[in-house]
């Protein structure tokens, strides 16, 4: 399989699909597409890292790396507050740990300048 591209400004620029299958998503209409990604069928050239992105965002998660940034906190210091059930309840997927979003957001509330109300 070839190589995917990036966006361009005249638009995208993607692979062609030996299957046909790139060309066939093109031929659905805008609203057909959307329905589509929102079932959970990912676009022909779609990264796992994208599809991962996506589910997230659509699920309302966050995960490490995004509490990390949120937070300006290191994976370190998430994990001793993990341990210690001092930060935001995790949620634990096979061996991946996601935050509900809503959950962080009330935690954030609940400890605005580090003290716990």
């Amino acid at each position: 399989m070839p190589e995917p591209k990036y966006m361009t400004p005249q638009g995208a620029d993607l692979p062609d699909f030996a299957d046909g299958t790139h060309e066939a998503w093109q031929q659905l209409d805008v609203q057909a597409r959307a329905d589509l990604l929102l079932q959970g069928v990912p676009f022909p050239s779609e990264t796992a890292t994208e599809t991962r992105c996506r589910l997230k965002r659509d699920m309302g998660l966050y995960d490490d790396d995004d509490l990390c940034a949120l937070l300006d906190k290191s994976h370190d210091t998430l994990a001793r507050m993990r341990v210690k059930g001092t930060g935001p309840t995790p949620i634990r997927v096979v061996r991946e740990i996601f935050y509900d979003r809503e959950d962080v957001h009330d935690w954030i509330k609940r400890h605005r300048d580090g003290v716990a109300a």
